[in-house]
């Protein structure tokens, strides 16, 4: 009688505990959610006349920007700050700055300003105009510093790019150049020079065709080929993101370009569509919005976001172009579009030339030289994503950008470069 006893409590017990867990579920989500961001990590990508600094926190974060003037009786310099709000910072950069000393800025430190507020302090050599940012998944806070015009070097210096300083798990790539001996340049006594930028790679495919053709390895294929074509034309200097199947982040491939003062910027990329059917080359630049909504979802995809995670892009200070850039874009991207489609159609491609068309890509944010986004054709198209396969037609498609490449590096307007 008494194990009934015992039997009948323990399903009592047993019953109520389960009614409370079903009613009552534990709060294991709003724990997780309630975690603060972590300033995680700060590369900062610089030469003597440009420096981009990127603060990485976890996710998105509240965050404002402002400067302090030179302060000569205290030994202090102009200085831009980032304050974030309702963050941590990792033990690794709290107080420990990140000295850059390129004649631009001093360095850039991290700490906490009070105890809701995360303080990114930037020191300067001297009073410059700058752009800030962000852009999401990885969150992060963007700052792109001018100098006040070129700052002469030597002459056996001037190729020179520093390399980057690092507060962060993986050091940032050197860009993969091809050079020739000195020649006679149509710009301004020297070569031009050129940044390809084969979009994806590493963990990042792109977009995958029907058969499983990735897209990263299709644009690394035409970006060599580009590259080994402009080596046979000697008052160009070409170099390239990356030369093989690694990951870049898309403020790094911009930065790249600007670090190494390259004065056209021609990203690399493959098509896709939900529609099987559609085909087609086209060119983009950078503009903050789409006029419809296949380029947002393009852009969206290109970028690595959701389609809305592309209206939070926050910009400040100014415009990312100004209306010289803009411009010279625009007519580089021309060029490009109209070269590639007839160089393709004659090696038996696509005859749907889809134009010029602007959309929000981050690799092509904050370009300090005219610059431009491939779209080269459909993978998802069977018919195009067979010709993708085949070397003589990728070959075709590279003429085409040697041939814009060229005629617009000796024909084109180059806005001087605000360096």
């Amino acid at each position: 009688m008494i194990r009934s006893y015992r039997y009948i409590l323990t399903a009592l017990v047993f019953t109520i505990v389960f009614a409370a867990l079903t009613l009552f579920p534990p709060c294991v989500v709003t724990a997780a959610s309630s975690r603060s961001p972590v300033l995680s990590g700060i590369h900062a990508w610089t030469n003597e006349i440009y420096t981009r600094v990127a603060i990485y926190t976890e996710e998105e974060v509240d965050w404002h920007v402002n400067t302090v003037p030179a302060a000569p009786d205290q030994n202090l310099p102009p200085r831009i700050f980032v304050d974030i709000r309702g963050a941590e910072i990792k033990g690794d950069i709290l107080h420990k700055p990140v000295g850059i000393n390129n004649g631009l800025l001093r360095r850039v430190r991290a700490g906490r300003n009070n105890k809701d507020t995360i303080r990114v302090v930037i020191d300067l050599e001297r009073d410059s105009t700058f752009r800030v940012f962000a852009l999401p998944d990885p969150y992060r806070i963007i700052i792109d510093v001018d100098g006040e015009g070129e700052i002469p070097l030597p002459q056996e210096k001037a190729a020179d790019v520093k390399k980057p300083t690092v507060v962060s798990p993986a050091a940032p790539r050197e860009p993969n150049v091809v050079t020739k001996p000195s020649a006679p340049s149509p710009y301004h006594g020297r070569r031009v020079r050129v940044m390809l930028d084969p979009g994806h790679g590493g963990k990042d495919p792109g977009a995958i065709g029907p058969t499983g053709l990735k897209e990263k390895n299709v644009v690394l294929t035409i970006g060599r080929m580009v590259r080994e074509r402009m080596a046979q034309h000697k008052d160009f200097e070409v170099r390239m993101t990356r030369d093989s199947d690694v990951f870049i982040p898309l403020e790094e491939r911009t930065a790249m370009a600007n670090r190494s003062r390259a004065d056209l910027f021609v990203s690399l990329h493959i098509n896709a569509s939900p529609n099987r059917a559609v085909k087609g080359v086209s060119t983009y630049v950078f503009s903050r919005g789409s006029g419809n909504q296949e380029d947002l979802e393009l852009a969206a995809r290109e970028n690595g976001v959701p389609v809305a995670r592309l209206q939070g892009v926050k910009f400040i200070v100014d415009d990312m172009f100004t209306g010289a850039r803009k411009n010279e874009s625009l007519r580089l991207a021309k060029t490009v579009n109209d070269a590639i489609h007839r160089t393709a159609v004659s090696g038996r491609g696509s005859g749907t030339n889809l134009g010029l068309k602007q959309a929000p890509f981050f690799d092509l944010v904050g370009a300090r030289m005219p610059s431009v986004l491939v779209e080269a054709y459909f993978i998802s198209n069977e018919q195009e994503e067979a010709l993708l396969r085949d070397e003589r037609y990728l070959g075709k498609i590279a003429d085409g950008i040697v041939e814009a490449i060229c005629y617009y590096g000796r024909k084109g307007h180059f806005p001087e470069q605000e360096l």
